[in-house]
């Protein structure tokens, strides 16, 4: 498109591995001298979380949001793996440690939001405790995500029973791949939007309303497959009322999946108003 001189060009830049590598970690740490500079004079909210990744490595997540002018940031602070126990204290100490070595002063710190576990939010012996000893006058807040995911756990035993048949069928599709392949051939054939089925994770909060519509929308494939595999399953999902229940569900699960979302991208759980700031200030 430019020519062959500019080509020449591109072909001069060293592209190995170790190069590129080095320009990563060279944009990484300035992006967080960026981010310790800002907060060394700012006041600043953390928000602290405990994850589990895909091969079960325990992590410490931790935000942080501050006001850059006229407008609220919030940037990720760091992501630690937990080597031994995630008690309270061996937590604290990452955090601790991580403040320390970027010389942020802790009494900056006007709110710590965590989810309601024990290591977390305790009165006594917990990271909210820990960080109020640095800076007494701090804020604690329980996650809302967490409250609103906890409380969308608990449904009726009728609808209860409903999503554990439902969760079963699709195991029997999915943990078999001889029958995980009839069943997309299936799809394919039927003209059907999608050709596979989704797993339910119980840990993931957007899990369950995508896992559920994904099954709605191929009920008419469903329940041909399971006819042609002789399961009871299959008058189920041919019965009127289990369908309106199913329906129900995926509706009830998309509104709750968009909640998360518009809290996961307002982080109301972890904002500050002006108000609590100049408070902090006064105090």
């Amino acid at each position: 498109m430019f020519g062959d001189n500019f080509a020449k060009e591109l072909q001069s830049i060293p592209l190995s591995n170790d190069t590129v590598s080095r320009r990563i970690d060279d944009i990484s740490k300035d992006v967080e001298q960026q981010l310790f500079g800002k907060l060394r004079d700012k006041l600043f909210s953390i928000q602290l979380d405990e994850a589990t990744d895909s091969i079960k490595d325990a992590h410490f997540i931790a935000y942080v949001r501050f006001w850059d002018g006229m407008s609220a940031v919030e940037e990720l602070l760091f992501c630690k793996p937990i080597k031994l126990k995630a008690t309270a204290i061996a937590l604290f100490d990452i955090l601790n440690n991580f403040i320390n070595k970027a010389n942020i002063e802790w009494k900056n710190c006007v709110g710590i939001c965590t989810d309601g576990a024990r290591t977390m939010s305790g009165r006594f012996k917990s990271i909210q405790a820990l960080v109020k000893q640095k800076s007494p006058l701090c804020i604690w807040t329980h996650c809302m995500i967490h409250r609103e995911s906890l409380a969308s756990k608990e449904i009726s035993p009728g609808l209860n029973i409903l999503l554990m048949t439902v969760v079963t069928v699709v195991n029997y599709i999915k943990m078999r791949p001889l029958k995980s392949r009839i069943f997309s051939g299936l799809c394919k054939d039927m003209g059907a939007v999608h050709s596979s089925l989704l797993f339910y994770c119980e840990a993931r909060w957007l899990s369950r309303g995508k896992f559920l519509q994904r099954v709605y929308e191929l009920r008419n494939e469903i329940t041909i497959f399971l006819e042609e595999e002789n399961l009871p399953e299959a008058e189920k999902f041919r019965d009127g009322l289990f369908l309106m229940k199913l329906s129900y569900l995926v509706d009830i699960f998309e509104k709750l999946n968009i909640l998360n979302l518009q809290l996961q991208g307002s982080n109301v759980h972890m904002f500050y108003t002006s108000d609590k700031i100049n408070a902090f200030v006064e105090n």
